[in-house]
């Protein structure tokens, strides 16, 4: 199974993490920490979009835009005044404030060294390598958040195709990751995942985060947004 971690390897040909380094003056080690101390934040910040149907509906409407895969593949391309603009425009919707953005570089810089301002350049050029991956993984004809919006939009209806649980748009990005699955023996035991929980495994929550540093990321989202706290 694939997670970000995988997907981030694999940007560019697996030249992502050297181009990063030489683009913000960091060595590839300062790279690679970087990356870990920021994916607790994009993690908490996917969950609690995928807490929120509009939230949901409208990451995805992002992700179908068409133009991340380009970045995930392109170096040139992934450094460009719009690719900019557009990496912003996904670490605004993931983390909803500028001051969440602020206190995670600053969170980021006391782990890693880095300062603050290089984090906050590092932010949108993840985000956008993050949204490639999964515009890859995804077809957009496929794709049950672009139905949903179409249906919000009052666009045309989407192509007929089975779905699976459609009020889990996350668990069916899983299966897409992981390839035509087996039908097995219903067991009536079994609950589906939540989108939440399809979201952790996507980031590998618990191979990837000490408990400690993932509470003091959640500790800034809570001081920043008026979510309520799921039981």
């Amino acid at each position: 199974m694939k997670t970000f971690y995988d997907l981030m390897l694999e940007a560019q040909q697996g030249a992502f993490a050297a181009s990063m380094a030489k683009e913000f003056g960091i060595s590839p080690d300062q790279q690679a920490k970087a990356f870990e101390a920021m994916m607790p934040a994009f993690w908490l910040g996917l969950r609690r979009s995928a807490a929120d149907p509009f939230g949901v509906a409208a990451f995805w409407q992002k992700v179908g835009a068409g133009q991340f895969q380009s970045y995930f593949e392109n170096p040139l391309a992934a450094l460009t005044p719009r690719a900019q603009a557009d990496g912003e425009s996904i670490v605004e919707r993931m983390f909803g404030s500028p001051e969440i953005a602020r206190a995670v570089a600053l969170q980021v810089e006391a782990t890693t060294g880095i300062t603050q301002d290089v984090v906050r350049r590092m932010m949108p050029v993840m985000a956008n390598m993050m949204m490639g991956g999964l515009q890859r993984q995804t077809k957009a004809d496929a794709n049950p958040f672009l139905a949903m919006m179409r249906e919000m939009t009052g666009g045309p209806p989407p192509k007929p195709a089975p779905k699976k649980r459609p009020d889990l748009p996350f668990v069916t990005l899983m299966e897409s990751f992981l390839g035509p699955e087996k039908e097995p023996e219903p067991d009536p035991n079994d609950e589906p995942m939540s989108n939440e929980e399809v979201i952790d495994r996507l980031f590998d929550a618990s191979r990837s985060m000490q408990n400690s540093y993932r509470k003091s990321m959640e500790m800034i989202f809570d001081r920043f947004t008026t979510l309520p706290k799921k039981d």
